[in-house]
Parts: C-alpha cells; structure tokens; sequence
C-alpha cells in the first residue's frame, strides 16, 4: 500500500455516527451510473405506455442525471439517448420539464436551441390562469381544473431552464406561479398535494420543498432589487415559514417514518434544490446534504440501485427503480457539488445588558447565489454556495475555501468569532470582504479586524501584476472599470481581502451580468487563486486533517520552529496539519515547538530544526554558533522558502556560507538518494504555477549542504511550508500540497534514521519506540 493509499485511510478523523465520505459518494454516484446504463433499452429508458402521457420522461430523467453527475456528452450512451429525445415530442409536464433540463446541459447548437424553444412554449401554454389552479399544472395541457404541486413544481424547473438558457420568459409568469403557490401554502407553512382547503392529504417535505424552492426562483425574477439599498435585511414570509417548517420536519425525510406520498427519492431531489437556492447547509440541527447522503451510501444495493418500497406501485416497480436511481443520482451530485463560498451569518456583539442583533449580512439575499450560478454557466459544471454561522466548529467552515462577509455596519464580533475567523484562515481559509453600497464604516471596522487577527502584515492594494489579475481566467487588463481590492498578505498567499468601493454584490443581486460583468469576473479569479481549477473539491472534500483519537502513536519526534528576526512563522497552522497526518499516517507523535534561535535551547533532543521566511534575513552570530553546534552534535536544519519567497532565498546561501564557510554550496540531492525512498518513493508534483513557469518538471529539487560527508542542512527554495497546509493557492512557487506533505515528512524519517544510530554519550535518539 502506498504513502497515498494510507493517508486515504488515516488523515481525516471518523465521526461517532456513520458517516459518508466524499469519496464514498463518488463511489456510490459510479455503481448508480452503471446501473442506468445496465437498463438502458437501446437508446432510451421509457415508462410503460401510456404513464400519465409522459412519454421521453423517464429518458429525460435518467440523461439529464448522466450529464449532472458529469458524463460528457459525447458519450455515445448519451447521444444516443439525447437523440431520441430530439426525435420524440413530449407532452406530459413532467417530461417537459426534465427534458428542458437535459437541453441546458448540452451544448446551444441551433438542434438544441430549437428543442428549448418547442418544449419551453407548450409549458408556458400548460400553466393554468384561474382559481386555485393559478399558476399550476394538470399531467397535460387539460382544460379542466385538476393540478398538483408535483406536476406543477417541474413546469417552473422547465421553463426556468429555459430562461437560463437564454430564452425570455415573460415576467407575467413568474407572477402568476408566485401568487398561485402564495394562495396555496398551508397555515402550518408547508404544502400539501394540492391547496390546503381542496387536499385531503397531509403536508409532506416533498410538497413543501417544491413551494420552497420556486418561491426561490419567482423571487430572483420579481424582487431582485430588494436590498440593493442596503436598508436591512429583507425577508420573504412565505419562504421562511416553509423553511421553519422544513426545519422541525425535516427528520422524516430518508428516515423510515412514513408520510402521504412517501416518495423519497423525489423528496430528496427536492430537498437539494432548496438546499442548494437557499445556501443553507443545515435545516433546524441538521446537515440535509451529510443526512441525505449518508442514508443513501448506506442502503444503495450491490447492483447500484436502491430498494425499492413500494412507493411507485405502477412506475418504479415497472422499470426496476431507474427512477429513483436517477432522482438519487442528482441528489448526491448537484447537492455535492463544489462549494465556492460561505456567506457568514453575523451578529453584532451586544452593549453591556443587551442581546446580540443581527448583523446586515443578508442584504443582498441573493448576490452569492447568482454570482455563483453564472461561474457555473462559465465552468460548465454545478457549483454551489452555501450560509454559515460562527457557532459551528471552525472545521465545518471549510467546506469552501472563501468566507465571504458582507454589511454596512460597523463590524463588532465577540472575541470567540474573532479566534475562529482566525483559525479558519491560518488552516487555509481566506475571508473575503464586501463593504454593502460602499460602507466607509464597515471597510474600517473590517480593516481594524483583520489587523487584529494578524497584526504583523498590513492591507495594501492588490497589485496590478498579481497573479489574481494576470494568470485568472479574466485580465484585469481588458476590464472597462477596475475596481479597487485591498489585501492582507502573510508573504505567501492573500489572507483576508476587501471590496471596499465598488460593491459587486450589488451587480450579483441585480443579475447584472451584462453591464458590470467585470464584478462577475473578479469573483471568478479570486475563486481560481484559492482553488485548483482542474481539481475541484466536492463538498465534503477537505484539506484540513486533524488527530484521530483512536490511533495508537508507536513512536514519538521532536521538531523545533526557529524563532529569529524575521517573517519566520507566515503559516502556523501547517505543522499542526502535518503533525496530524504524521499522528494517523505514521503512528508517530509529532512534537513541535517554537524555539528563539541563539538563545541556548536548540539540541538534538529535536531531531530537525525548520528555519523559514518569506523576507530577506541575516542570522547573529550567535545563531550561526548555536546551527553548527547543533547540526555537529547529529541535528538536522531543514530550510524552505516559504511561498518560493526569492528575498528569503536570495540569502540562503549567504547565510549557510556564514555557519560553515568551507562547505561550499548546497547541491541538489539525485532523486535515487535514500532520502526520498524512505518506507515508499515520495510524492514529487509542484503546483500548476511552477509548471507554466518553468515546465512540466517532475524531479526533487530538494537541496543538501554538506560538512565533509555529513549532510547539516536540507534546503528547498521551493515553496513547502505553505504547501503543508493542504490548500492550493495559485502564485506559489512551490510543491502541491500534497508533494509537501510528502516531501516534509521524508526529511523528518531521514533525519530519525540518522539519529537512530547516534553513540550512546549523545542525547537520546529523537525517534523512540514507545512502551
């Protein structure tokens, strides 16, 4: 088993209850796949006959859950199943809808285009104008006055494809599916199969998530400039008591408990989507993605299907539960999606003898959601958002790699938000500010708080030529207007930014996409400088690893940090990580403490001593003194330069020169040198920035410094420290995060072989077998 394979299994630590990992949804998204391909019936999948008139639905449904979960279109699976599509009008709404849905993910040739436009015209005929029918739909274009919420919930996700597709839907629509699904929400705040006063059916989460999630919708089409004026937070009643409903029901959901028509797979469709529209991550206590998606890893069957149980008497039984694999399918895949930011719900900290307030995070309730659905559009894959709060543990805010934080106020956090917000960047993470219709109150306070989390670096314009605006997808240089960021810098990535003028979240409320899509372009780079474009984390997915309680260490380390006057701890949370990963990887305790460099208290009771920096620096003499007694008596002095900092390397030499002046220079160990084939071949992968810069280099360029045979010093001018703290980061000149990892923890075996063999007069070896 490789390095790789073990860390699969060790670095991130369990949770008490089963729970899935991204992995195990990959896992489970894959056998759901073959299966439909299994049942797949030439070119199409089909319901019987006759199924409420909804011929090419279930082939909409199992295609357009292909290409959600990622199958390229090209697929010949696919095409041919897109053909039959083409070929074979629908007429039933919920084949409508779902069709519509296929033709948004595939390419706008004129075929397709033509296709949109047909289906998209017999739904806007379909939507009933009068009583409580308003704004609904029957099974088929009926004259009569029967509807559902079911039916009627896939006519609005057809044509809202469609407008996503560039149709223009008039906005007479959208206000007459609010007011119908307005009239038809239930005094509990939910649902039911039809208005509350004609159904004898109860409430049920599907209903409710299917209101839910079309309020969402009408909502972006009809009170999209609430808030533009930063006067609040503006609420939706309807939406909020759906969501309160949801919230105190939502354990029914993939429970067992049954309900009036307890169609799960469909209900958690559902689920996603309001999950997803809203940004929540959790309904009430509980996180629907990790609830849903747990239940379904656990009970999918070896054949990659789920069991069916009797919920769909005539359809699912039918067609061996294609179905509910498909609904199951886009769950797991659209709700699982890459999260590119957190919102951060916000209280102000209260005066003395007051109750906190909420803060006016949520001004612009809607600016994330479209900022984030047209990077999808640019990215040609689901994305999705989500809102936070403070009082979840820190770990659960990386679900994103940006903490996006926005207001007209005075920013004033309690002291314990402001240690979290801490953590969350030192482990990775990067806040983004937006000051709400330019706020010089809010800039300030949010400049004062960012200075106080990290008081040794200062805010300064982003400079033009950074690789934000030079290697993103979208130049600064070709941007109409060019609005102005400030940001905070620890040597080796962007730490916490700020929007303080130009308020983008403005142009995102708006959909304004066309006029100011030089704000849409800048969210786009910043999210590309924080994540690898080409590997994209699905939700669950995190770099952040922490000690697994239930791993027994065999063995123990010490490390010393090399205190001196410089930049010399930009990333302190990186050993932390690495500690951890040695902790579940290795069975070793990794002990790591910060030592002043010249002080007396550097021996080899440390097994390495790691020096680093981002600024140029010049070591006393009794530093210099204090390294080559060390590394005499048998330690190791591991120096990288922090980002590829090349004013701290720039001054390596110099200084290596200082401590032993007939060693001559440092020179690159062979790849096939023992170091890097200690228990297994190390990880050698550099960050895609290092490979445009300089090429598809694929050898160590770790460096070693030699007194007579002895090496003293291992240096890399390439970027390892941030490196280990598991992020990409585009502009570092280094290793990828996981060749750090890789790379660092084979300096440290290298460095304990070596002591292992120290004379018994010499201090204890520094790896130890534990009793």
């Amino acid at each position: 088993m490789t390095w790789l394979a073990v860390l699969g299994v060790f670095w991130l630590v369990p949770g008490a209850a089963f729970c899935a990992t991204a992995v195990e949804v990959r896992q489970a998204v894959a056998k759901a796949k073959q299966y439909l391909y299994a049942n797949q019936s030439g070119d199409r999948w089909e319901w019987p006959a006759d199924e409420k008139k909804q011929e090419t639905g279930l082939t909409a449904l199992c295609t357009y859950a292909l290409l959600a979960s990622g199958d390229n279109e090209q697929d010949a699976r696919v095409q041919a199943a897109v053909k039959f599509l083409q070929a074979n009008p629908a007429q039933g709404v919920y084949a409508l809808g779902l069709r519509c849905q296929v033709w948004l993910l595939l390419k706008p040739t004129p075929a397709v285009k033509a296709a949109m436009q047909k289906d998209a015209r017999l739904l806007l005929e379909m939507v009933k104008k009068e009583g409580n029918a308003r704004g609904m739909y029957d099974y088929t274009n009926s004259k009569g006055k029967d509807y559902s919420h079911s039916r009627s919930q896939y006519g609005v996700l057809g044509l809202w494809a469609a407008e996503q597709a560039g149709m223009e839907v008039p906005t007479g629509y959208w206000r007459l599916v609010e007011s119908g699904w307005l009239n038809n929400q239930d005094p509990s705040g939910g649902w039911s199969y039809q208005h509350p006063k004609e159904s004898k059916l109860q409430v049920t989460p599907g209903m409710t998530a299917a209101g839910i999630a079309t309020l969402y919708i009408t909502q972006d089409y009809l009170h999209g400039d609430e808030g533009l004026n930063c006067r609040g937070n503006p609420r939706n009643a309807a939406i909020d008591a759906g969501l309160k409903w949801i919230a105190a029901n939502f354990a029914k959901v993939a429970s067992g408990q049954p309900y009036d028509r307890d169609f799960i797979y469909i209900t958690l469709y559902a689920m996603e989507r309001i999950g997803v529209a809203s940004g929540l991550k959790y309904f009430g206590q509980i996180d629907w993605y990790q609830k849903g998606a747990d239940w379904l890893v656990k009970t999918q069957l070896p054949t990659g299907a789920w069991q069916n149980k009797g919920t769909y008497a005539s359809v699912t039984a039918m067609n061996k539960g294609v179905a509910d694999v498909a609904f199951a399918m886009l769950f797991l895949s659209r709700g699982g999606a890459p999260v590119v930011m957190n919102k951060l719900e916000y209280s102000q900290e209260p005066a003395k003898d007051k109750q906190a307030e909420p803060g006016n995070w949520n001004q612009r309730p809607r600016d994330v959601a479209n900022v984030v659905r047209w990077m999808s559009r640019q990215y040609e894959r689901d994305l999705n958002w989500q809102v936070v709060n403070l009082s979840v543990p820190v770990d659960q805010l990386h679900d994103a790699p940006i903490l996006y934080v926005a207001g007209n106020q005075n920013l004033s956090l309690t002291d314990a938000d402001e240690a979290k917000l801490k953590q969350f960047v030192q482990d990775g993470g990067m806040i983004l500010g937006n000051a709400d219709c330019a706020s010089a109150g809010f800039s300030l306070s949010f400049r004062k708080l960012a200075t106080k989390l990290f008081p040794d670096y200062e805010f300064r314009e982003l400079p033009v030529d950074h690789v934000l605006y030079t290697d993103g997808q979208y130049p600064r240089s070709k941007w109409r207007s060019k609005p102005s960021v400030l940001s905070l810098s620890n040597g080796v990535r962007e730490l916490i930014m700020l929007i303080p003028q130009a308020d983008p979240a403005r142009a995102w409320q708006g959909r304004n996409d066309k006029g100011k899509e030089e704000l849409y372009q800048l969210m786009s780079n910043i999210f590309l400088y924080v994540a690898d474009a080409a590997n994209l984390r699905d939700k669950g997915d995190s770099h952040v690893v922490r000690t697994d309680p239930k791993i027994t260490t065999t063995a123990s380390m010490k490390v010393a940090r090399l205190q001196y006057a410089g930049n010399w701890n930009p990333e302190p949370a990186g050993w932390a990580r690495l500690s951890a990963v040695m902790h579940n990887s290795r069975k070793v305790d990794l002990a790591v403490e910060d030592i002043k460099l010249g002080a007396g208290k550097l021996d080899t009771h440390f097994a390495v001593a790691h020096l680093t920096g981002t600024t140029g620096w010049k070591l006393s003499d009794a530093e210099k003194n204090e390294l080559k007694a060390y590394c005499a008596a048998g330690g190791l002095l591991f120096i990288d330069a922090a980002g590829g900092a090349t004013e701290f390397s720039a001054d390596i030499e110099p200084n290596l020169s200082a401590v032993w002046p007939d060693a001559g220079k440092a020179e690159i160990l062979s790849p096939e040198h023992p170091l890097f084939s200690i228990t297994e071949p190390a990880v050698i992968e550099y960050r895609s920035f290092v490979r445009r810069s300089l090429g598809n280099i694929r050898t160590p360029r770790l460096r070693a410094l030699k007194q007579g045979d002895k090496i003293v010093a291992i240096v890399s001018t390439e970027d390892i420290s941030g490196g280990l703290v598991g992020q990409h980061v585009e502009g570092v000149l280094g290793y990828s995060p996981a060749s750090a990892t890789s790379l660092a923890m084979h300096v440290l075996q290298f460095a304990s072989s070596r002591q292992s063999g120290a004379p018994a007069s010499k201090p204890a070896p520094d790896v130890k077998a534990k009793k």
